[in-house]
């Protein structure tokens, strides 16, 4: 159930599990399906046995890693930590600030954790006036005066079955006919739906999609191309959700020779509607094509579909769908939904580097720590707030968004390296801050990397990738010995494919440093 969940969500940092043209689209944290390659790790001594003579061991290869000819021109910034004592096992300009890309999903994470309690669950109801002399909200003729409500609260989970699921509940209780509009209240969250420096690029990918407290599917739409039967023939064009909130344009057609590549764009249709627009060709006795693509209006979205799905349900609506707040006073509550907890959330971030559900965990720290409504400035204070208690001081870093995207975010790796300490230092929060991250060779960003290493399974971690950035920071154990944190932030790099073949030999370089016998397996 929870794999169905977030099937959407998952594509939006990776893309559509089918091959899928996305034009303009960043470098993201795609190591999972992409193997890493570096130039092979020269020969040397396996580390000695006695534990005082390790560091210096150590010391030299990752100079090596450090200085070689694949980092010229690169800014590194490093950090090896005891994870127990804090004592410094290594470092590299560990102070320098650096874009740490998807990093700053660490920081979010664990601040989400230690503020909101691993426990935490968002909720979306369905509300309806209650009548003035008491009794249901639902007359025996299964009438309700007035508006029905759908009070969102920033759900980053929230899917179509999920509001196909609270129209069958009011369908139970008997709710056949609405006399007033369907009124969806997005006032948990600001109206601000495009986060800090997302407007660095201008595109229809999925990994922008808007924010807002009324969110459905991650707000994107999930395009399918089906080619047709014969050449030169449309291809069939699937929307899901359907939504009235939806309006298809444009012709895909069906080619048997030249280039075949489908092309999706979104757009602002008017009227608070996405236009998707498709072009382009697909190849004749291909399979579909999915793509993902970001929704405009998000609140509308999600109240144009939910409208549409209760009257699947035989439930008709009287009036259009608005966006308002709800009454404080006065209503009845007619359905629920809880998300899953906040610990099953963050593997998000952690594992599948969800940009959308990073934004809105970081605007749902706003409105529960710093009040409503929820905005990123001030879920970005109740982060300085968790950092400061740490020792962190505001002015020492920069964050502009809970993700990481774009040219918007500075730490440095002993800045990463204390959080990710930290959170495993709270007994509160240690076993759900290191379950969502990725595991070497394994799963998530990391499924493919280290497999086969002294590292397979031995590291946990979370990647972090833009154009000439590539990050790496976790933990790394070994069987009876305590763990290392490390944090790898390496910028300007000349390929991040190279980048992270080096990260991978420094996380296998500490898993030996902690049990010379697995290196020596190696």
């Amino acid at each position: 159930m929870l794999r169905h969940r977030f099937t959407l969500i998952f594509a939006l940092c990776f893309g559509p599990l089918t091959v899928s043209a996305q034009p303009n689209r960043p470098a993201s944290d795609g190591a999972a399906v992409t193997p890493s390659a570096a130039p092979a790790p020269p020969p040397f001594a396996p580390p000695p046995s006695n534990l005082a003579e390790r560091p210096a061991w150590l010391k030299a290869r990752l100079d090596a890693i450090f200085t070689s000819p694949a980092l010229a021109g690169a800014k590194v910034s490093v950090m090896v930590l005891d994870a127990e004592s804090g004592k410094p096992i290594y470092s590299r300009n560990e102070k320098s600030g650096l874009n740490a890309a998807s990093n700053v999903k660490l920081v979010t994470s664990a601040a989400a954790l230690a503020l909101l309690g691993p426990e935490f669950r968002w909720k979306t109801a369905v509300l309806g006036l209650a009548p003035a002399e008491g009794g249901r909200a639902v007359n025996p003729a299964g009438e309700l005066q007035g508006d029905l409500f759908l009070r969102a609260s920033g759900d980053p989970t929230l899917t179509t079955q999920d509001l196909a699921e609270l129209a069958s509940e009011l369908a139970a209780i008997g709710l056949r006919k609405v006399h007033g509009g369907l009124l969806v209240d997005a006032s948990a969250f600001d109206s601000a739906t495009v986060g800090p420096s997302y407007d660095e690029k201008d595109d229809s990918a999925a990994f922008r999609a808007p924010s807002s407290a009324a969110s459905l599917n991650s707000n994107s739409v999930a395009v399918t191309i089906t080619p047709g039967p014969s050449a030169g023939a449309a291809a069939r064009v699937v929307l899901d959700p359907p939504s009235a909130n939806l309006v298809l344009a444009g012709r895909v057609t069906t080619a048997t020779k030249g280039p075949a590549a489908p092309i999706v764009q979104t757009s602002d249709a008017g009227n608070g509607q996405t236009r998707v627009t498709v072009s382009g060709r697909i190849r004749l006795g291909s399979e579909p094509r999915v793509v993902l693509r970001r929704i405009v209006h998000p609140d509308l979205f999600i109240g144009q579909t939910f409208r549409q799905l209760l009257q699947k349900r035989g439930i008709i609506i009287d009036k259009p769908v608005r966006v308002a707040a709800a009454p404080k006073d006065g209503l009845r509550t007619l359905a629920t939904h809880d998300s899953p907890t906040l610990a099953v959330v963050v593997h998000e971030l952690g594992k599948r580097s969800n940009n959308f559900v990073a934004e809105q965990v970081l605007r749902t720290l706003g409105a529960e720590v710093m009040g409503r409504p929820g905005t990123w400035q001030k879920g970005l204070d109740a982060v300085a707030r968790y950092l400061e208690g740490m020792g962190i001081p505001k002015a020492s870093y920069t964050m502009r968004n809970g993700s990481g995207l774009y040219d918007s975010n500075r730490f440095s790796a002993e800045q990463i390296a204390t959080v990710i300490r930290s959170a495993m230092r709270d007994f509160r929060i240690s076993g759900e801050f290191l379950a969502s991250l990725a595991v070497s060779g394994a799963d998530g960003t990391l499924a493919n990397r280290m497999a086969g290493s002294a590292a397979e399974r031995y590291v946990r971690a979370k990647t972090g990738t833009l154009a000439k950035v590539s990050c790496l920071s976790g933990v790394a154990g070994a069987p009876g010995q305590k763990p290392l944190v490390f944090s790898l932030l390496m910028n300007d790099v000349r390929s991040p494919v190279e980048a992270r073949g080096l990260q991978d030999q420094v996380t296998e370089l500490l898993v030996g440093f902690l049990d010379p016998a697995l290196l020596e397996r190696r």
